[in-house]
């Protein structure tokens, strides 16, 4: 009798884990079934590109604002700001004071270690560096240089309106 019993709890026993694996491979099928839409096996995969898009960087700081005026302070002055508004990679324009026979311009784009920033000195350090700051507008991006009268030095920055202002590319026009 008690050998029955012992069979008879064994088969619950299996029976209920058979019951259970069965629960948690159907849950798992429902979890599988609420992700993402995958493609149609039918469709063809799209091309990989061999160089990457310039796109905005990954932006974790919400934008500053719209207004320009406001949003440049905060780029100044704010170090994160920039690193989340500067688009990657940043097109680079300075002169090569040494080139024979002359300067010339020279462009590069610039990500990974080779973007450093501040990319543009804070509110602070330009007053403190007597740099006067002006804008012009330009399609609907702006421009705004910074100089520093009675010197050759002038540094430009771009941006451009997309969901925030975004740096785009910088120039330094100095000697």
């Amino acid at each position: 009798m008690i050998r029955r019993k012992l069979k008879s709890m064994k088969r619950n026993q299996l029976l209920l884990l058979s019951s259970l694996l069965a629960s948690l491979a159907l849950a798992g099928c429902e979890v599988a079934s609420k992700g993402p839409p995958t493609a149609p096996a039918t469709q063809a995969a799209a091309p990989a590109t061999t160089t990457p898009a310039a796109t905005p960087a990954k932006t974790a700081i919400a934008c500053p604002s719209q207004d320009f005026e406001v949003f440049l302070k905060a780029f100044a002055d704010d170090v994160e700001v920039q690193k989340a508004h500067t688009q990657r990679p940043l097109q680079s324009e300075s002169v090569d004071p040494n080139a024979d026979p002359e300067p010339k311009q020279v462009t590069a784009m610039l990500d990974g270690d080779a973007l450093k920033f501040p990319v543009m000195p804070s509110s602070q350090t330009q007053k403190n560096d007597g740099l006067v700051l002006s804008q012009t507008e330009l399609n609907g991006d702006k421009q705004v240089m910074l100089a520093k009268p009675d010197t050759d030095y002038q540094l430009s920055f771009f941006f451009r309106k997309g969901e925030c202002w975004t740096l785009y590319r910088k120039r330094d026009d100095s000697l």
